[in-house]
């Protein structure tokens, strides 16, 4: 079993998107990567889909969307091994004739550790490019993946939106949540508002990873956010590109959930109707 940490410190990357560019989003990670790990940060987590791009034509999707394991993914496990810091990151995702708006977590070592599919589809962007996940479950033999010791699980962007998905994931035990997303203008409230409600009643910390720019038609609304057990931003980025790193402490769970035991004294069997 892994070894527990008392700290994780983690980094987010809010960058313009570069669609149908493989090579310039390997390169992005890379050097990244690299900026990261030198900071002392454990792991790195980019945006909805920043591999392939995120507002593409369905034709073009098609085209570079990218099997769970292959090159791509050797590539980014190679730049994992080479810094030694574990990377999440979204895309576009093949498997067979169906197609999956994906984010998938690779260890410091190279080895896969989560994959999780979107399992709120938004819009007629997410409905004409993509098939809704049917699980919040990162394999097929746990609900959250683990580094260093910390839980963690994953949602993607419209995801989180709904109460009842991080709810399931701190019910799992996660201790944070992953969460690359592609919010656009104007809805500027869910990473500023909705986000650090869902870390505050579910007593963990959420790393919400956003685009900004444009892409397409979409502007972006930027605004990436670490926000901790209590509600409150441990980091927060405006609407430029920027690297957010924030140390994540157990400790900080801990006194939350001393404070409030809303675990502790839920009444699930009020909630049937949900």
């Amino acid at each position: 079993m892994p070894k527990s940490t008392d700290s994780l410190k983690i980094a987010l990357l809010q960058h313009i998107p570069t669609p149908n560019d493989i090579t310039a989003a390997l390169d992005r990670l890379d050097q990244n990567a690299a900026l990261a790990a030198a900071d002392g940060c454990a792991l790195l987590l980019v945006p909805e889909a920043s591999i392939t791009g995120y507002n593409i034509a369905l034709a073009t999707m098609q085209q570079i969307a990218l099997p769970a394991c292959g090159k791509t993914t050797e590539a980014i496990a190679t730049i994992c091994s080479k810094y030694k810091i574990a990377i999440a990151y979204g895309f576009a995702e093949k498997d067979g004739d169906s197609y999956f708006n994906c984010v998938q977590l690779i260890d410091k070592n190279g080895n896969i550790e989560g994959h999780y599919r979107k399992t709120h589809l938004w819009g007629d962007l997410d409905r004409q490019l993509f098939s809704a996940g049917d699980s919040f479950s990162c394999n097929a033999d746990s609900t959250l993946a683990t580094i260093d010791g910390w839980k963690i699980g994953f949602l993607i962007c419209y995801d989180i939106e709904f109460p009842e998905s991080c709810r399931q994931l701190g019910l799992a035990g996660a201790d944070l949540i992953l969460t690359p997303t592609g919010l656009m203008q104007p809805w500027r409230e869910v990473a500023e508002k909705v986000v650090p409600v869902r870390a505050y009643e579910n007593q963990l910390f959420i790393a919400y990873c956003n685009y900004c720019g444009d892409e397409g038609d979409i502007s972006y609304e930027g605004r990436s956010c670490i926000a901790g057990p209590d509600g409150t931003d441990l980091a927060r980025a405006g609407q430029a590109p920027a690297m957010l790193t924030a140390t994540l402490e157990r400790k900080a769970i801990t006194d939350a959930r001393a404070a409030l035991p809303y675990y502790r004294d839920r009444r699930p069997e009020l909630y049937s109707a949900l």
